[in-house]
């Protein structure tokens, strides 16, 4: 017998926040990956949230009532140093009824190891290029990604924590906290 929370409704428990942390690419690897996103769709529609939703490495998301969150993310990766991220290739996530396109991550080591300093359950660090297409628009799709051989490599020199406050979720994530990792 579960209850669903009312998210704007007064509650014994603090606001309900959903949080987003993540490994952002530099401006230049965004745009690229951008270019990219635009050309399938050029192709076929590949739907305006997978067009429009900015590249990223998740680490994990959360619904918690917890407003400390990204305090709590800085304190577990405080002692991490900053690494390199290369993407190299693509690949799918077959869904049963769906398919994921992303960007492989060609050096996931350090991005896991993040994830399970986190308490995620994100195995497979990757990029979303379009997220639950229907094997018609993937098919279409085929002799695009066939030739898609897409590489960058970047430092990653901080974690971004993002947070909406799901009582005003039609806003998206409006506040952002950057958490650096140690350089040498």
């Amino acid at each position: 017998m579960g209850s669903k929370r009312i998210y704007n409704q007064a509650a014994l428990f603090g606001p309900l926040y959903a949080y987003l942390v993540v490994l952002s690419p530099p401006p230049g690897v965004i745009d690229a990956i951008a270019a990219i996103k635009q050309e399938m769709n050029s192709i076929v529609d590949i739907g305006e949230r997978n067009l429009h939703s900015k590249a990223h490495i998740t680490l994990f998301d959360r619904l918690t009532d917890d407003a400390g969150l990204a305090e709590t993310v800085k304190t577990l990766i405080s002692t991490d140093a900053a690494f390199n991220v290369t993407i190299a290739g693509w690949g799918t996530f077959d869904h049963g009824h769906s398919v994921t396109v992303y960007l492989k991550i060609a050096n996931p080591e350090r991005i896991v190891a993040l994830a399970e300093k986190l308490k995620s359950k994100a195995s497979t660090p990757h990029i979303s290029l379009a997220k639950k297409l229907p094997y018609a628009t993937f098919e279409k799709l085929q002799p695009f990604l066939q030739n898609l051989n897409f590489t960058a490599v970047w430092k990653c020199d901080e974690v971004l924590v993002l947070r909406k406050l799901m009582s005003e979720k039609h806003l998206g994530f409006k506040e952002s906290f950057y958490i650096p990792l140690r350089t040498q």
